[in-house]
């Protein structure tokens, strides 16, 4: 072995390099994981928030409107063009800026033809 080509023989060493590397790499792979993690539970909060949405849909087209809902989810019921729509939202942080106000409104909305639309007698009461 020439001395010349030999790491010590330079004067270089790459072992602080590997300390380096991976002090640079560790941080970068630990926020992607939590950023996957974070969409992972917007996706679960959506699907949530879909199942309240329908639900409220479902029972306000039966007449039925049961103003509670889960916690942290706002419901709003409304009729639009003779279609009942719910909407279910929820504000949602990104994983450790909690502290910097940031926030997310997740939201989903379902709707429902009401269950007395077009049952009425030929004078335009209902037939209920």
């Amino acid at each position: 072995m020439h001395l010349d080509t030999h790491p010590a023989a330079s004067g270089r060493s790459d072992r602080g390099s590997v300390v380096v590397e991976a002090a640079l790499v560790i941080p970068v792979l630990l926020a992607v994981t939590v950023l996957l993690v974070w969409v992972t539970s917007l996706g679960a909060t959506y699907v949530r928030l879909l199942d309240v949405a329908q639900t409220a849909a479902r029972q306000a087209a039966r007449g039925v409107v049961d103003a509670e809902s889960d916690l942290g989810v706002a419901v709003s019921i409304t009729e639009v063009d003779g279609l009942i729509r719910a909407q279910a939202q929820q504000e949602m942080s990104p994983p450790l800026t909690g502290f910097l106000g940031w926030t997310l409104t997740v939201r989903a909305e379902a709707h429902a033809v009401p269950e007395w639309a077009g049952f009425t007698q030929g004078d335009g009461e209902s037939a209920w």
